[in-house]
Protein backbone atom coordinates (compact mmCIF):
# COMPACT_ATOMS: atom_id res chain seq x y z
CA UNK A 1 0.00 0.00 0.00
CA UNK A 2 1.32 3.42 -0.89
CA UNK A 3 1.50 6.26 1.73
CA UNK A 4 -1.49 8.35 -0.20
CA UNK A 5 -3.08 5.23 0.58
CA UNK A 6 -3.15 5.34 4.03
CA UNK A 7 -5.95 6.14 5.72
CA UNK A 8 -5.76 6.84 9.54
CA UNK A 9 -7.98 4.61 12.24
CA UNK A 10 -9.12 7.64 14.83
CA UNK A 11 -11.28 5.91 17.79
CA UNK A 12 -13.91 8.23 19.04
CA UNK A 13 -15.03 7.27 22.94
CA UNK A 14 -16.27 8.74 26.35
CA UNK A 15 -18.17 9.05 29.61
CA UNK A 16 -19.00 12.34 30.72
CA UNK A 17 -21.52 13.79 33.03
CA UNK A 18 -21.13 17.05 35.67
CA UNK A 19 -21.65 15.43 39.60
CA UNK A 20 -23.03 17.29 42.17
CA UNK A 21 -21.30 15.82 45.02
CA UNK A 22 -23.84 16.53 47.52
CA UNK A 23 -26.98 15.59 45.40
CA UNK A 24 -28.19 12.48 47.34
CA UNK A 25 -29.13 10.40 44.35
CA UNK A 26 -26.53 9.01 42.29
CA UNK A 27 -25.85 8.79 38.27
CA UNK A 28 -26.87 5.17 37.35
CA UNK A 29 -25.96 3.17 33.98
CA UNK A 30 -29.78 4.16 33.04
CA UNK A 31 -28.88 7.70 33.21
CA UNK A 32 -26.65 7.11 30.58
CA UNK A 33 -28.43 4.65 28.08
CA UNK A 34 -31.90 5.63 28.86
CA UNK A 35 -31.99 9.10 30.19
CA UNK A 36 -28.73 10.48 29.04
CA UNK A 37 -28.16 13.44 26.92
CA UNK A 38 -26.94 11.09 24.75
CA UNK A 39 -25.35 7.76 24.14
CA UNK A 40 -24.20 5.94 21.14
CA UNK A 41 -23.21 2.99 21.33
CA UNK A 42 -20.14 0.98 19.60
CA UNK A 43 -20.27 1.38 15.91
CA UNK A 44 -22.98 4.15 16.07
CA UNK A 45 -23.62 6.46 13.74
CA UNK A 46 -22.43 10.02 14.02
CA UNK A 47 -24.29 11.28 11.02
CA UNK A 48 -27.43 12.30 13.75
CA UNK A 49 -25.19 15.18 14.65
CA UNK A 50 -24.16 16.05 11.23
CA UNK A 51 -25.94 19.74 11.47
CA UNK A 52 -25.58 20.47 14.72
CA UNK A 53 -23.53 22.48 17.36
CA UNK A 54 -22.08 19.16 18.60
CA UNK A 55 -18.66 17.23 19.23
CA UNK A 56 -19.47 14.78 16.44
CA UNK A 57 -19.89 17.33 13.81
CA UNK A 58 -16.92 19.35 14.44
CA UNK A 59 -15.02 15.58 14.46
CA UNK A 60 -16.91 14.93 11.09
CA UNK A 61 -15.45 17.85 9.46
CA UNK A 62 -11.97 17.34 9.78
CA UNK A 63 -12.66 13.36 9.32
CA UNK A 64 -13.96 14.25 5.97
CA UNK A 65 -10.72 16.19 5.00
CA UNK A 66 -8.41 13.87 6.32
CA UNK A 67 -9.86 10.39 4.93
CA UNK A 68 -10.04 9.46 8.69
CA UNK A 69 -11.92 6.15 9.22
CA UNK A 70 -13.85 6.84 12.57
CA UNK A 71 -14.20 3.86 14.62
CA UNK A 72 -17.21 4.66 17.28
CA UNK A 73 -16.85 3.29 20.65
CA UNK A 74 -19.43 4.09 23.24
CA UNK A 75 -20.15 7.79 23.76
CA UNK A 76 -22.23 8.42 26.92
CA UNK A 77 -23.14 11.84 28.32
CA UNK A 78 -25.76 11.43 31.62
CA UNK A 79 -27.28 14.81 32.36
CA UNK A 80 -25.64 16.20 36.40
CA UNK A 81 -26.95 14.48 39.16
CA UNK A 82 -24.77 12.93 42.53
CA UNK A 83 -22.03 11.07 41.98
CA UNK A 84 -21.59 7.93 39.27
CA UNK A 85 -21.98 4.57 40.98
CA UNK A 86 -19.26 1.97 40.45
CA UNK A 87 -21.51 0.26 37.99
CA UNK A 88 -22.29 2.93 35.91
CA UNK A 89 -18.99 3.63 35.65
CA UNK A 90 -17.36 0.14 35.04
CA UNK A 91 -20.24 -1.30 33.20
CA UNK A 92 -19.35 1.56 30.28
CA UNK A 93 -15.69 1.10 30.51
CA UNK A 94 -15.74 -2.31 30.12
CA UNK A 95 -17.33 -1.96 26.64
CA UNK A 96 -14.64 0.88 26.00
CA UNK A 97 -11.59 -1.55 26.58
CA UNK A 98 -13.26 -4.47 24.48
CA UNK A 99 -13.37 -2.43 21.50
CA UNK A 100 -9.88 -0.62 22.15
CA UNK A 101 -8.46 -4.41 22.71
CA UNK A 102 -10.46 -6.28 19.95
CA UNK A 103 -10.55 -3.56 17.19
CA UNK A 104 -7.43 -2.10 17.05
CA UNK A 105 -5.04 -0.58 16.17
CA UNK A 106 -5.86 2.64 15.98
CA UNK A 107 -3.68 5.75 15.05
CA UNK A 108 -5.32 8.51 17.36
CA UNK A 109 -8.23 9.07 20.12
CA UNK A 110 -10.75 11.85 19.93
CA UNK A 111 -12.57 11.86 23.46
CA UNK A 112 -15.56 13.92 24.18
CA UNK A 113 -15.37 14.35 27.78
CA UNK A 114 -16.94 16.76 30.21
CA UNK A 115 -14.17 17.33 33.22
CA UNK A 116 -16.67 17.81 35.88
CA UNK A 117 -17.77 13.82 36.88
CA UNK A 118 -17.11 12.54 40.39
CA UNK A 119 -17.52 8.72 40.51
CA UNK A 120 -18.72 6.89 44.15
CA UNK A 121 -15.26 4.80 43.80
CA UNK A 122 -12.58 7.35 42.34
CA UNK A 123 -11.30 10.71 43.02
CA UNK A 124 -10.55 11.51 39.04
CA UNK A 125 -12.32 9.52 36.92
CA UNK A 126 -11.26 11.31 33.48
CA UNK A 127 -8.05 11.26 34.92
CA UNK A 128 -8.68 7.05 35.65
CA UNK A 129 -10.07 6.87 32.14
CA UNK A 130 -7.26 8.35 30.26
CA UNK A 131 -5.05 6.20 32.49
CA UNK A 132 -6.38 3.07 31.59
CA UNK A 133 -6.71 4.09 27.95
CA UNK A 134 -3.11 4.78 28.34
CA UNK A 135 -2.22 1.10 30.05
CA UNK A 136 -3.71 -0.60 26.97
CA UNK A 137 -2.72 1.86 24.04
CA UNK A 138 0.98 3.18 25.28
CA UNK A 139 2.27 6.58 24.83
CA UNK A 140 2.40 6.81 21.15
CA UNK A 141 -1.02 7.00 20.20
CA UNK A 142 -2.21 10.77 20.67
CA UNK A 143 -5.24 11.62 22.82
CA UNK A 144 -7.16 15.10 21.74
CA UNK A 145 -9.57 15.63 24.39
CA UNK A 146 -13.10 17.93 24.13
CA UNK A 147 -14.09 19.25 28.01
CA UNK A 148 -16.68 21.72 28.93
CA UNK A 149 -15.13 24.86 30.50
CA UNK A 150 -16.82 23.60 33.90
CA UNK A 151 -14.32 20.57 34.54
CA UNK A 152 -11.97 20.05 37.30
CA UNK A 153 -8.96 19.05 35.91
CA UNK A 154 -5.89 16.96 37.94
CA UNK A 155 -2.80 17.49 36.68
CA UNK A 156 -1.82 13.78 36.26
CA UNK A 157 -4.85 14.13 33.77
CA UNK A 158 -3.16 17.21 31.74
CA UNK A 159 -0.19 14.84 31.47
CA UNK A 160 -1.74 12.03 30.08
CA UNK A 161 -3.71 14.07 27.25
CA UNK A 162 -1.54 15.30 24.22
CA UNK A 163 -4.43 17.78 23.49
CA UNK A 164 -7.05 19.45 25.38
CA UNK A 165 -9.60 21.89 24.15
CA UNK A 166 -12.19 22.89 25.67
CA UNK A 167 -15.25 25.35 25.40
CA UNK A 168 -14.43 28.86 24.93
CA UNK A 169 -18.23 30.10 25.83
CA UNK A 170 -20.35 29.91 28.10
CA UNK A 171 -23.36 29.80 27.36
CA UNK A 172 -21.97 27.00 25.36
CA UNK A 173 -22.21 27.83 21.66
CA UNK A 174 -18.81 27.00 20.46
CA UNK A 175 -18.84 23.04 20.92
CA UNK A 176 -18.47 22.04 16.95
CA UNK A 177 -15.73 25.01 17.02
CA UNK A 178 -14.11 23.27 20.20
CA UNK A 179 -13.70 19.85 18.50
CA UNK A 180 -12.72 21.40 15.68
CA UNK A 181 -9.90 22.82 16.89
CA UNK A 182 -9.06 19.35 18.91
CA UNK A 183 -9.19 17.29 15.69
CA UNK A 184 -7.38 19.78 13.50
CA UNK A 185 -4.57 19.58 16.00
CA UNK A 186 -4.67 15.60 15.68
CA UNK A 187 -4.47 15.85 12.17
CA UNK A 188 -1.43 18.45 12.25
CA UNK A 189 0.53 15.31 14.95
CA UNK A 190 -0.63 12.44 12.33
CA UNK A 191 0.76 13.87 9.53
CA UNK A 192 4.00 15.08 11.80
CA UNK A 193 3.53 18.83 11.71
CA UNK A 194 3.61 18.89 15.35
CA UNK A 195 4.14 17.30 18.66
CA UNK A 196 1.82 18.74 21.17
CA UNK A 197 1.80 18.30 24.80
CA UNK A 198 -0.24 19.81 27.76
CA UNK A 199 0.70 21.79 30.83
CA UNK A 200 -1.24 23.23 33.37
CA UNK A 201 -1.84 25.67 36.53
CA UNK A 202 -4.31 25.15 39.42
CA UNK A 203 -5.25 28.04 41.73
CA UNK A 204 -5.96 26.91 45.28
CA UNK A 205 -10.23 27.71 44.11
CA UNK A 206 -13.85 26.08 44.83
CA UNK A 207 -14.56 28.57 41.98
CA UNK A 208 -13.69 31.12 39.28
CA UNK A 209 -13.64 32.94 36.39
CA UNK A 210 -17.04 34.18 37.10
CA UNK A 211 -18.38 30.65 36.28
CA UNK A 212 -16.84 31.21 32.94
CA UNK A 213 -19.75 33.45 31.64
CA UNK A 214 -18.48 34.88 28.29
CA UNK A 215 -21.34 37.25 27.81
CA UNK A 216 -20.38 40.11 29.74
CA UNK A 217 -17.62 42.74 28.58
CA UNK A 218 -15.73 42.30 32.05
CA UNK A 219 -16.14 38.53 31.81
CA UNK A 220 -12.26 37.41 32.96
CA UNK A 221 -12.49 34.55 30.60
CA UNK A 222 -12.54 36.66 27.05
CA UNK A 223 -10.03 38.53 28.99
CA UNK A 224 -7.86 35.70 29.19
CA UNK A 225 -8.65 34.53 25.72
CA UNK A 226 -7.86 37.52 24.12
CA UNK A 227 -4.56 37.47 25.99
CA UNK A 228 -3.62 33.92 24.50
CA UNK A 229 -4.45 35.50 21.17
CA UNK A 230 -1.84 37.83 21.49
CA UNK A 231 0.51 34.97 23.03
CA UNK A 232 -0.35 33.34 20.20
CA UNK A 233 0.60 35.96 17.80
CA UNK A 234 4.36 36.01 18.58
CA UNK A 235 4.25 32.15 19.47
CA UNK A 236 3.72 29.82 16.80
CA UNK A 237 4.15 26.95 19.88
CA UNK A 238 1.32 27.76 21.60
CA UNK A 239 -1.06 25.77 19.84
CA UNK A 240 -4.14 26.04 22.22
CA UNK A 241 -5.35 27.17 25.51
CA UNK A 242 -8.67 26.42 27.69
CA UNK A 243 -9.76 27.80 31.06
CA UNK A 244 -11.73 26.07 33.09
CA UNK A 245 -13.57 27.53 35.86
CA UNK A 246 -14.55 24.55 37.86
CA UNK A 247 -17.70 22.66 38.13
CA UNK A 248 -17.56 23.71 42.19
CA UNK A 249 -19.89 21.34 44.16
CA UNK A 250 -18.10 18.56 42.74
CA UNK A 251 -16.19 17.95 46.09
CA UNK A 252 -12.57 16.29 44.40
CA UNK A 253 -9.53 16.22 44.92
CA UNK A 254 -8.79 18.77 42.16
CA UNK A 255 -11.94 20.84 42.35
CA UNK A 256 -11.13 24.04 40.88
CA UNK A 257 -10.23 26.68 37.73
CA UNK A 258 -7.19 25.76 36.02
CA UNK A 259 -5.44 26.86 32.93
CA UNK A 260 -4.26 25.02 30.04
CA UNK A 261 -1.89 24.90 27.50
CA UNK A 262 -1.27 22.94 24.58
CA UNK A 263 2.25 23.51 23.38
CA UNK A 264 4.19 22.40 20.05
CA UNK A 265 7.54 20.46 21.60
CA UNK A 266 9.36 21.77 24.40
CA UNK A 267 9.20 25.04 25.26
CA UNK A 268 11.13 27.68 27.65
CA UNK A 269 8.00 30.07 27.41
CA UNK A 270 5.54 27.68 29.04
CA UNK A 271 5.91 27.98 32.43
CA UNK A 272 5.85 32.15 32.18
CA UNK A 273 2.34 31.77 30.58
CA UNK A 274 1.47 29.40 33.03
CA UNK A 275 2.66 32.13 35.37
CA UNK A 276 1.09 34.94 34.11
CA UNK A 277 -2.55 33.16 33.49
CA UNK A 278 -2.90 31.57 36.51
CA UNK A 279 -2.14 34.69 38.32
CA UNK A 280 -4.79 36.45 36.42
CA UNK A 281 -7.42 33.55 37.39
CA UNK A 282 -6.25 34.40 41.33
CA UNK A 283 -6.98 38.06 40.87
CA UNK A 284 -10.36 37.79 39.51
CA UNK A 285 -11.28 35.41 41.80
CA UNK A 286 -14.44 37.71 43.54
CA UNK A 287 -15.50 38.96 40.23
CA UNK A 288 -19.20 38.05 39.15
CA UNK A 289 -21.28 39.68 36.30
CA UNK A 290 -24.34 38.66 37.12
CA UNK A 291 -26.48 39.86 39.91
CA UNK A 292 -27.64 36.96 42.94
CA UNK A 293 -30.54 38.68 44.75
CA UNK A 294 -33.02 37.54 47.34
CA UNK A 295 -36.35 36.55 45.97
CA UNK A 296 -37.95 39.42 47.10
CA UNK A 297 -36.08 41.47 44.97
CA UNK A 298 -36.32 40.03 42.21
CA UNK A 299 -40.05 40.60 42.12
CA UNK A 300 -40.09 44.04 42.84
CA UNK A 301 -37.81 44.32 40.14
CA UNK A 302 -40.65 42.43 38.04
CA UNK A 303 -43.22 44.58 39.58
CA UNK A 304 -41.35 47.86 38.45
CA UNK A 305 -40.42 47.01 35.29
CA UNK A 306 -44.25 45.39 34.60
CA UNK A 307 -45.25 48.67 32.47
CA UNK A 308 -42.14 48.16 30.20
CA UNK A 309 -42.59 45.36 27.02
CA UNK A 310 -41.03 41.87 26.64
CA UNK A 311 -40.62 39.54 29.71
CA UNK A 312 -38.35 39.86 32.71
CA UNK A 313 -36.13 36.61 32.65
CA UNK A 314 -35.60 34.96 36.38
CA UNK A 315 -32.76 32.33 37.11
CA UNK A 316 -33.71 30.04 39.80
CA UNK A 317 -30.15 28.99 39.67
CA UNK A 318 -29.65 27.07 43.14
CA UNK A 319 -32.40 24.58 41.90
CA UNK A 320 -30.44 24.53 38.31
CA UNK A 321 -31.05 20.61 37.11
CA UNK A 322 -28.12 21.69 34.30
CA UNK A 323 -25.96 21.95 37.59
CA UNK A 324 -26.84 18.83 39.78
CA UNK A 325 -29.87 20.48 41.41
CA UNK A 326 -32.69 18.45 42.24
CA UNK A 327 -35.45 20.23 40.13
CA UNK A 328 -38.33 20.44 41.81
CA UNK A 329 -37.35 23.26 44.56
CA UNK A 330 -41.33 25.61 45.12
CA UNK A 331 -39.66 28.46 46.67
CA UNK A 332 -39.86 30.81 43.48
CA UNK A 333 -43.21 29.34 42.83
CA UNK A 334 -44.40 29.73 46.25
CA UNK A 335 -43.28 33.35 45.91
CA UNK A 336 -44.92 34.16 42.76
CA UNK A 337 -48.57 32.97 43.73
CA UNK A 338 -48.39 35.05 47.15
CA UNK A 339 -47.32 38.21 45.27
CA UNK A 340 -49.69 37.32 42.68
CA UNK A 341 -47.28 38.01 39.45
CA UNK A 342 -49.67 38.23 36.49
CA UNK A 343 -48.25 36.84 33.27
CA UNK A 344 -45.78 34.34 34.84
CA UNK A 345 -44.19 31.20 33.56
CA UNK A 346 -42.47 28.94 35.93
CA UNK A 347 -40.31 25.79 34.99
CA UNK A 348 -39.68 23.19 34.14
CA UNK A 349 -40.91 21.70 38.29
CA UNK A 350 -39.88 18.01 38.09
CA UNK A 351 -42.97 15.89 39.20
CA UNK A 352 -43.78 12.93 37.34
CA UNK A 353 -47.32 12.01 39.81
CA UNK A 354 -48.74 15.54 38.38
CA UNK A 355 -47.63 14.96 34.89
CA UNK A 356 -49.35 11.81 34.78
CA UNK A 357 -52.37 12.89 36.44
CA UNK A 358 -52.29 16.15 34.02
CA UNK A 359 -52.30 13.41 31.21
CA UNK A 360 -54.55 11.40 32.67
CA UNK A 361 -57.27 13.41 32.92
CA UNK A 362 -56.79 15.81 29.65
CA UNK A 363 -56.60 19.46 28.73
CA UNK A 364 -59.14 21.79 30.09
CA UNK A 365 -59.58 19.46 33.66
CA UNK A 366 -58.65 20.64 36.69
CA UNK A 367 -56.48 18.29 39.44
CA UNK A 368 -55.80 18.44 42.71
CA UNK A 369 -51.97 18.28 43.25
CA UNK A 370 -48.83 18.52 45.70
CA UNK A 371 -46.82 19.75 43.19
CA UNK A 372 -42.60 19.12 43.31
CA UNK A 373 -40.71 19.89 46.48
CA UNK A 374 -40.35 16.38 47.32
CA UNK A 375 -36.25 15.52 46.38
CA UNK A 376 -35.62 17.42 49.42
CA UNK A 377 -37.63 20.14 51.05
CA UNK A 378 -35.30 21.29 53.38
CA UNK A 379 -33.39 22.99 50.07
CA UNK A 380 -36.06 25.36 48.13
CA UNK A 381 -39.29 24.67 50.22
CA UNK A 382 -42.05 21.25 49.86
CA UNK A 383 -44.89 20.73 47.86
CA UNK A 384 -47.35 23.54 46.21
CA UNK A 385 -51.11 21.94 46.80
CA UNK A 386 -53.94 23.49 45.35
CA UNK A 387 -55.89 22.93 42.36
CA UNK A 388 -54.72 23.65 39.00
CA UNK A 389 -56.02 23.84 35.50
CA UNK A 390 -54.41 21.32 32.99
CA UNK A 391 -53.87 23.67 29.92
CA UNK A 392 -51.44 21.73 27.73
CA UNK A 393 -50.01 18.37 27.24
CA UNK A 394 -46.34 17.51 25.16
CA UNK A 395 -44.18 14.60 24.85
CA UNK A 396 -41.26 17.23 25.56
CA UNK A 397 -39.47 16.39 21.73
CA UNK A 398 -38.32 19.86 20.02
CA UNK A 399 -35.61 21.01 18.29
CA UNK A 400 -33.13 24.24 19.54
CA UNK A 401 -33.00 26.83 17.34
CA UNK A 402 -31.90 29.03 19.69
CA UNK A 403 -28.09 29.83 20.00
CA UNK A 404 -27.20 27.08 22.59
CA UNK A 405 -27.36 23.41 20.76
CA UNK A 406 -28.66 24.65 17.99
CA UNK A 407 -29.79 22.31 15.82
CA UNK A 408 -29.56 19.50 18.07
CA UNK A 409 -33.15 17.09 19.50
CA UNK A 410 -33.81 18.23 22.63
CA UNK A 411 -36.56 16.41 25.00
CA UNK A 412 -38.03 17.72 28.42
CA UNK A 413 -39.78 14.28 28.41
CA UNK A 414 -43.51 13.68 28.83
CA UNK A 415 -44.45 17.42 30.37
CA UNK A 416 -47.57 18.61 30.75
CA UNK A 417 -48.59 23.33 31.52
CA UNK A 418 -50.55 23.18 34.62
CA UNK A 419 -52.19 26.84 35.64
CA UNK A 420 -51.90 27.29 39.78
CA UNK A 421 -53.14 30.18 41.31
CA UNK A 422 -53.13 32.42 37.96
CA UNK A 423 -48.95 30.93 37.72
CA UNK A 424 -48.70 29.14 34.69
CA UNK A 425 -45.95 25.72 36.11
CA UNK A 426 -44.48 23.59 32.87
CA UNK A 427 -43.88 20.27 34.81
CA UNK A 428 -41.59 17.18 33.85
CA UNK A 429 -41.20 14.07 34.38
CA UNK A 430 -37.15 14.21 34.43
CA UNK A 431 -35.25 17.37 36.14
CA UNK A 432 -34.02 19.73 33.11
CA UNK A 433 -34.46 23.42 31.95
CA UNK A 434 -35.88 25.89 30.11
CA UNK A 435 -33.01 27.72 27.88
CA UNK A 436 -34.70 27.90 24.21
CA UNK A 437 -37.84 29.33 22.96
CA UNK A 438 -38.94 26.41 21.49
CA UNK A 439 -39.51 24.35 24.88
CA UNK A 440 -42.31 27.05 25.45
CA UNK A 441 -43.91 27.06 22.23
CA UNK A 442 -44.44 23.01 22.90
CA UNK A 443 -47.44 24.45 25.06
CA UNK A 444 -48.22 27.38 23.44
CA UNK A 445 -46.51 29.63 25.58
CA UNK A 446 -44.79 32.66 23.55
CA UNK A 447 -41.77 33.98 25.33
CA UNK A 448 -42.03 37.23 23.46
CA UNK A 449 -45.57 37.96 25.54
CA UNK A 450 -45.01 37.11 28.35
CA UNK A 451 -44.54 39.63 32.04
CA UNK A 452 -42.11 36.98 33.92
CA UNK A 453 -40.24 33.98 32.57
CA UNK A 454 -38.61 32.15 35.54
CA UNK A 455 -35.77 28.92 34.47
CA UNK A 456 -34.54 26.91 36.68
CA UNK A 457 -31.11 27.43 34.74
CA UNK A 458 -28.24 29.17 35.41
CA UNK A 459 -25.96 30.08 32.16
CA UNK A 460 -27.65 28.91 28.62
CA UNK A 461 -30.96 30.45 28.98
CA UNK A 462 -29.37 33.73 28.30
CA UNK A 463 -27.72 32.55 24.98
CA UNK A 464 -31.42 32.50 23.60
CA UNK A 465 -34.18 34.41 26.25
CA UNK A 466 -31.73 36.98 27.20
CA UNK A 467 -31.35 38.90 24.21
CA UNK A 468 -35.67 39.16 24.11
CA UNK A 469 -35.63 40.32 28.10
CA UNK A 470 -36.03 43.31 29.53
CA UNK A 471 -34.26 42.06 32.36
CA UNK A 472 -32.11 39.59 34.01
CA UNK A 473 -32.01 38.95 37.31
CA UNK A 474 -30.76 35.37 39.50
CA UNK A 475 -32.80 34.93 43.04
CA UNK A 476 -31.30 32.52 45.54
CA UNK A 477 -34.47 30.14 46.64
CA UNK A 478 -32.16 27.86 48.64
CA UNK A 479 -31.59 24.92 46.32
CA UNK A 480 -28.31 22.55 46.62
CA UNK A 481 -26.39 24.58 43.70
CA UNK A 482 -25.86 27.26 46.04
CA UNK A 483 -22.52 29.38 45.99
CA UNK A 484 -23.02 29.36 50.16
CA UNK A 485 -19.58 26.98 50.10
CA UNK A 486 -19.69 26.91 53.58
CA UNK A 487 -22.49 24.88 54.19
CA UNK A 488 -21.53 22.09 52.72
CA UNK A 489 -19.63 19.13 54.18
CA UNK A 490 -16.57 19.16 51.97
CA UNK A 491 -14.80 15.56 52.40
CA UNK A 492 -12.31 15.22 49.41
CA UNK A 493 -10.98 18.98 48.32
CA UNK A 494 -7.39 19.84 48.74
CA UNK A 495 -6.97 22.68 51.59
CA UNK A 496 -6.86 25.37 52.17
CA UNK A 497 -8.47 26.57 49.49
CA UNK A 498 -10.80 29.96 48.54
CA UNK A 499 -13.00 30.70 49.82
CA UNK A 500 -13.40 28.10 52.25
CA UNK A 501 -10.20 29.47 53.96
CA UNK A 502 -7.95 32.55 54.38
CA UNK A 503 -5.48 31.69 52.04
CA UNK A 504 -2.35 33.96 50.87
CA UNK A 505 -0.34 32.22 47.93
CA UNK A 506 2.28 33.60 45.28
CA UNK A 507 1.86 31.90 41.68
CA UNK A 508 4.97 30.36 41.90
CA UNK A 509 3.28 28.31 44.81
CA UNK A 510 0.52 26.99 42.76
CA UNK A 511 -0.33 23.37 41.40
CA UNK A 512 1.01 22.58 38.12
CA UNK A 513 1.10 19.87 35.52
Amino acid sequence: MSSTDFKPRIFVCGIATETHGFNKYPTTLEAFTEKGLFFVPEHGDLQQFRDSDHYFAGYLDVAEVEGWELVVGVCAFAWPAGPVSEHAFESLWARIEKQLLTEGPFDGLLLPLHGGMACEHLDDPEGEFVRRIRQRLGRDVPLAVNLDPHANLSPQFVRDCDIICGFHTTPHTDIRAASLRSATLLARTLKGEIKPHCCSIHPPMITGLDHGRTLAEASPMRSLLERVRQLQADDPQLLDASFMASFPHADQTWTGPSAVLVMDGESDRADAYLNELGEEIWRTRDVLTIDIVSIDEALDAVEATAAQPRPFLLGDFSDCPYAGGYGDSTAMLQALIARRVAGAVFGPLFDKAAVEQAHAAGVGAEIEVALGGKCDPRFGGGPVSGIAAVRALSDGKFVHSGPYLQGQAGDLGKSALLNIEGVDVIVNSFPSQIHDREQLKLFGVIAEEMNVIVSKAFNHMRADLQPISRGLLYPDAGGIFSFNFQQFHWQKIRRPIWPLDDVEIDVAEMDRS
